[in-house]
């Protein structure tokens, strides 16, 4: 059933978009809802699909993208749906802080 109301609107379902509906989601939120002009990840995100490298200087944008790779690997168990997240090169001997 469609909501008629929302406290929380989240707008774009891009990466950006859909990680804070689901951080709002897992702190229990439930009053929220997200609205996407056509569907999913068809913007920009589609275009970024599989790129999560290391690669740059700043320790604060490493430690971001440490955190995405730990939570990609769980969200399977943690939603019950296969998200095809797989670790390859550096991702596959894990990451050092």
């Amino acid at each position: 059933m469609l909501k008629t109301y929302a406290c929380v609107l989240v707008i774009g379902g891009g990466v950006v978009g859909a990680s804070t509906l689901y951080h709002l989601a897992k702190k229990g939120r439930s009053d929220v809802a997200l609205c996407e002009r056509t569907e999913l990840t068809a913007g920009s995100t589609w275009h970024a699909a599989g790129l999560l490298t290391l690669f740059n200087i700043s320790y604060a944008v490493g430690q971001l993208h440490k955190y995405s790779v730990d939570l990609y690997k769980g969200l399977e168990a943690d939603t019950g749906q296969a998200v095809g997240f797989h670790s390859n090169g550096q991702f596959a001997f894990g990451l050092q802080s």
